[in-house]
Formats: C-alpha cells, sequence, structure tokens
C-alpha cells in the first residue's frame, strides 16, 4: 500500500515538473521573460551636446562622454568620440568632406580589418538628411565579437558635407535597445 503511494508520488511529482518544465519553455519562447529583462530606454535621459566650432547639436545619453578634435584640411573636419559605460557603446560622431558616400561606405568596408559575419546598408530619410544606414557584426582576430550602426546623413546645405554616426559595442548582434538609442540620437540632430 505504501509502495503505491509512494509510485503515485512519484509519477505525480514528475507531471508536475513536466508542466513546469513546458511552461517555462512557451514563456521564454513568447518572448515575454526577454521583454522584462531588456533594458527600458523611455528612462534614459539625454542632454542636448552642442559643438564648439561647428553648427551642429546633438541629443546623447547624459552618461555618454565626448571628445572633440578639429581638423582644418583634408577629408574628416571633426572627429568626435563617444564613450558610454552605462550604455556600453563607443561610436564616434564625425563630419566628413566627401563627394560621393555610396564610394566612402564601399571603401571603408575594404580597409576594414574586421572580418563581417553580417553587413546591410539601406537608403534613409531622416528629418531633412537623405543618406545611409549600415548595421554589421563582425568577429575579431582575438575570436571576440564586435556590431555596429553607422549613419552616413548629407548636409542639405553643402552636398559634399556628411556626418557619420557610429555606435559599436562588444557583441555578436548589435541590441535592440543600442538601437533605439542611436535611432533617438539621429533624429535629434540640427546641423546648419
Amino acid at each position: 500500500m505504501i509502495r503505491r503511494r509512494w509510485a503515485k508520488s512519484k509519477i505525480f511529482l514528475l507531471i508536475i515538473g513536466l508542466c513546469a518544465v513546458f511552461l517555462i519553455a512557451l514563456i521564454v519562447r513568447s518572448g515575454v521573460i526577454a521583454a522584462v529583462s531588456s533594458k527600458d530606454t523611455s528612462q534614459i535621459k539625454y542632454e542636448t551636446y552642442s559643438y564648439k566650432d561647428v553648427p551642429l547639436t546633438v541629443s546623447l545619453p547624459a552618461s555618454t562622454d565626448v571628445t572633440e578634435d578639429y581638423y582644418s584640411s583634408g577629408e574628416i573636419i571633426i572627429n568626435s568620440q563617444l564613450r558610454d559605460d552605462v550604455h556600453n557603446y563607443h561610436g564616434y560622431l564625425q563630419i566628413w568632406r566627401i563627394s560621393d558616400p555610396e564610394e566612402f561606405i564601399k571603401k571603408s568596408k575594404l580597409n576594414s580589418a574586421y572580418h563581417f559575419t553580417a553587413y546591410e546598408q539601406n537608403k534613409i530619410t531622416q528629418g531633412n538628411y537623405q543618406g545611409f544606414v549600415i548595421s554589421w557584426s563582425a568577429q575579431l582576430q582575438d575570436s571576440g565579437y564586435i556590431s555596429g550602426r553607422d549613419y552616413i546623413l548629407q548636409n542639405k546645405d553643402d552636398e559634399e558635407e556628411f556626418l557619420r554616426i557610429s555606435l559599436t559595442t562588444k557583441e555578436k548582434v548589435f541590441p535592440e535597445e543600442l538601437g533605439k538609442i542611436a535611432d533617438t540620437i539621429v533624429s535629434s540632430v540640427v546641423w546648419k
């Protein structure tokens, strides 16, 4: 009699365990856990950043550190490095003097030391600016990974000046949260 109860208890516990595993698998597959664990980008505080020597303002997360380097000749006018340890990205905000942005993008890819595992280039219109967005992932020589998103936007007043906004992170796939930050930065650009 005791053996039968014990056997029934084992079967009951096994059924409960299988149901729990099935329920967890359903939750994970539906994305509920991923949605709960992802960062809430609506809570990020942005600050307007104005450049000293160029008519450019952009909203960046308050945790982003910015450095500025200006050049008087050559293709590059400004090289501004972005670093954000809170949101785990590095990047650039640059102004280039180039006549053909598509050729610039092609040469940049060919001259890159990265081994690209994914690369997608699309034309975009962002407010008053037209240009390109490039989403990419790459494997590094040390077997690590990096992914990024680059925006190349044409100056409406000077067809040979382009703004490049680039964000990178050491992840295999560019995170959705960082994509939202990038989109917010790009949509905030005021460049005269």
